[in-house]
């Protein structure tokens, strides 16, 4: 059956399509309407266009359009003269067919979330006619339901209730479809089962179903449920308009798909809630990893997680820290298609983790936004993200103050935050970033504004201090139902041998050649991380490895080209390079099965840093080496770059001194004006004197640790960083030419301006 039969059956010289543009002071601007062969168009009056779209709306049985109910239909019933004919009508609304006709991409190629597709100015006559477009091409998809499915969506739209519209309209649809009359509601358990037959748990379903006809408002949130239930387990995901207007909806299919009924005699739940079933179904791996006496603390973590219990988890390296939230992230995507962000310091340890899952275990649904993607790498993830292609999502805690990447995540059910190398959070970290004192407010404010309750977060380390853990688990207290739920595994490793050797500085490098040349001389197989305090002591180190002694030596820090980061870290990564001189930037959760020997020729900054970057080795389990190479001088060294990092009251104070000088410089007239400065431009003011220059080095972090604590304390209030790129090349030879061309485009005068 064809389009136009489609809408033949339905009557289409019968349907009135509107649409209507308005002001930003919600005046009528445009008017749109299509019936049959009679069109208005009309930019006059308001009440005049208003008595016209009524008096076309006589000769209608159904009034269609996009997202009118919730838009133009109450705007229309607010007016002082409005079309009372057309208001009495019933209504069609293609946005709330869309979910229902095309589940497993409710974003229909004409529709993307609320809005229709449009790049030109708004013509409210075209989208009068796409939404008949859209309405035809989804009474095709329709056609092709299962009976017991159309007669289900024909009872429920007939006897659900709304606060907000009347659903005859999409009941009628249903109707003409079936051809039939509405179902008894003695029939609608068989009909719910059979849609939702081995996609969720019986005896849930039949609480729910109860539920639903003791209380007519889940009906509609239980139709929604039901067109999602049979493709359920893919890449398929609620479109953010349903799980907002009907939370209900999502609450459904959490209770179906995600709690255990407690019955042993149901295959389901049996199933679906097993964890090792889903380990061998997903990784392919036949058990979890034991600690060395025998506590089964990953699958504990595991099966916790998977029950969306809030948790702190610490683990051993090695432990088999990433797999504790990575299984649990992929059932839940698969049960309700919701996404969980991970929280990541590292861009290197992101991209690692990505790869892994990619290309070991062939899972697609995984990406990671760091600084390493170019733009239109960076706007394909984004894409992914809204479309629902993601169920695992990596980034690092400055992304939760970017605006675009907050906007995506926001257009996802969000089932779970992890935060991996959790002692990052703490300000006591050894590892702390200021913008990590920001995610779980970030994680709170997504949360209210989503309208939802906050996920569960889960946190994971290998390393923290009892005070580090405090801090951790303080700052989700006021936010989440109940305390983080911790469980500790310890950090011994009985296959690692520990050495420290007493070496001059001017010996290091002599050892180190010989300790080289002791466990991978005569081809032995394996890899070497050499950690350096400093990017200089990396480069010299480097140097003599790789153009004296002509050893395949690589090096990594911080201030590295990304380019030359990511080629390094793969090369490492697929054994092109065996030995490795880094900073502490590298190493945090690599994956790397053959580091044989970890050389410290520098004292690391604590002993957790120690355990952390040690712990590289020997991640495969088998027997593996770490030797810190001491010398005095190096404590010395230490206290220095502590020195250099630290952040003195009397700077917090010249800071916050800094940001109200450029405030009332900018002609802030009160405290609650916004202002928006880079940290050179808060500390290149004549009138500010910190102990760090804007060249330094550190300089941006320390004034960004400085605002954390100016936050905390009350004093400012620090929001989404701002920034705004634009790469290309011009296309045009004069601006003339340009401004014909987006003269032709019809544009809307705000994107002309832009």
């Amino acid at each position: 059956m064809n389009s136009t039969d489609v809408v033949a059956l339905f009557g289409e010289d019968k349907i009135l399509a509107f649409d209507l543009e308005l002001t930003r002071d919600e005046k009528l601007r445009h008017l749109g309407a299509l019936l049959a062969e009679r069109e208005l168009n009309l930019k006059g009056p308001q009440d005049l266009s208003l008595k016209e779209l009524n008096a076309l709306a006589q000769g209608a049985d159904v009034i269609l359009g996009h997202n009118i109910l919730d838009f133009d239909l109450p705007w229309l019933a607010k007016q002082a003269v409005r079309p009372q004919l057309l208001l009495e009508k019933p209504v069609i609304d293609t946005l709330y067919l869309s979910p229902l006709a095309f589940p497993k991409n409710p974003y229909h190629r004409l529709v993307k979330d609320y809005k229709l597709v449009r790049d030109t100015l708004n013509d409210p006559v075209a989208d009068a006619r796409l939404a008949l477009q859209i309405f035809s091409e989804q009474l095709t998809a329709l056609q092709a339901l299962p009976l017991p499915q159309l007669q289900l969506y024909q009872y429920l739209f007939s006897q659900g209730v709304t606060a907000q519209f009347k659903t005859q309209g999409l009941s009628l649809v249903f109707a003409r479809l079936t051809g039939r009359p509405s179902v008894r509601v003695s029939e609608l358990p068989t009909l719910i089962k059979s849609i939702a037959h081995e996609k969720a748990c019986p005896n849930q379903l039949n609480r729910v179903i109860g539920d639903a006809l003791r209380q007519p408002m889940l009906l509609l949130p239980l139709a929604y449920a039901c067109a999602w239930l049979p493709v359920s387990g893919g890449n398929s995901v609620l479109p953010p308009w349903i799980w907002r207007r009907f939370p209900q909806t999502a609450e459904i299919i959490h209770t179906v798909r995600e709690r255990h009924c407690g019955h042993a005699d149901c295959s389901y739940c049996q199933e679906n809630h097993d964890a090792r079933r889903h380990l061998q179904r997903i990784f392919e791996l036949d058990n979890f990893r034991n600690l060395p006496d025998g506590t089964p603390l990953q699958k504990t973590l595991i099966e916790e997680a998977m029950a969306g219990v809030a948790l702190l988890g610490i683990l051993p390296t090695s432990g088999g820290k990433s797999l504790c939230y990575q299984l649990p992230a992929l059932v839940r995507n698969q049960r309700s298609g919701a996404l969980t962000v991970v929280i990541s310091p590292l861009q290197a340890l992101m991209k690692d983790q990505v790869d892994n899952l990619k290309h070991k275990a062939g899972i697609e649904g995984v990406a990671a936004i760091s600084g390493l993607l170019t733009l239109p790498e960076r706007g394909a993830i984004l894409e992914q993200l809204r479309m629902g292609d993601i169920a695992l999502l990596y980034i690092s805690p400055e992304q939760l103050r970017n605006r675009t990447v907050k906007q995506a995540i926001r257009q996802r059910q969000i089932g779970g935050w992890v935060f991996d190398e959790a002692h990052c959070l703490s300000k006591w970290g050894h590892d702390f970033r200021p913008d990590y004192l920001y995610c779980a407010k970030a994680i709170a404010t997504i949360a209210k504004e989503q309208q939802v309750p906050m996920p569960p977060v889960f946190c994971y380390t290998a390393t923290a201090k009892p005070d580090v853990i405090e801090d951790i688990c303080a700052q989700f207290l006021d936010k989440q139902p109940r305390p983080l739920l911790r469980l500790e595994g310890g950090v011994e490793r009985t296959n690692l041998e520990y050495a420290v050797v007493e070496c001059p500085g001017l010996n290091k490098q002599g050892h180190i050649l010989n300790l080289l040349e002791q466990f991978f001389g005569e081809e032995k197989p394996g890899s070497c991380v050499i950690y350096c305090a400093t990017k200089r002591s990396v480069d010299e180190l480097a140097d003599f490895l790789g153009q004296q002694q002509s050893l395949p030596v690589s090096r990594f820090y911080v201030r590295m080209d990304s380019a030359q980061k990511k080629a390094t870290l793969e090369q490492f990564i697929n054994g092109e390079i065996r030995v490795i001189c880094a900073t502490n930037a590298f190493g945090m959760g690599i994956d790397k099965d053959d580091v044989r020997l970890v050389i410290h020729a520098d004292i690391p900054g604590s002993l957790e840093n120690y355990l952390q970057e040690a712990g590289r080795a020997g991640r495969d389990t088998a027997q593996a080496h770490c030797v810190l190479l001491f010398d005095e001088q190096d404590i010395e060294k230490q206290f220095q770059l502590e020195a250099m990092s630290e952040v003195s009251l009397r700077d917090i104070k010249q800071i916050l001194r800094g940001i109200r000088l450029r405030a009332s410089k900018g002609g802030k007239q009160d405290n609650n004006s916004p202002l928006v400065a880079t940290s050179a431009e808060l500390i290149n003011q004549p009138e500010v004197e910190t102990s760090f220059a804007a060249d330094d080095s550190n300089a941006d972090t320390k004034v960004k640790t400085a605002i954390a604590w100016l936050e905390r304390a009350g004093y400012l209030e620090r929001s989404d960083n701002i920034t705004q790129v634009f790469q290309g090349r011009p296309l045009f030879a004069s601006t003339e030419e340009a401004m014909k061309r987006v003269e032709s485009l019809k544009l809307a005068p705000k994107a002309k301006a832009i």
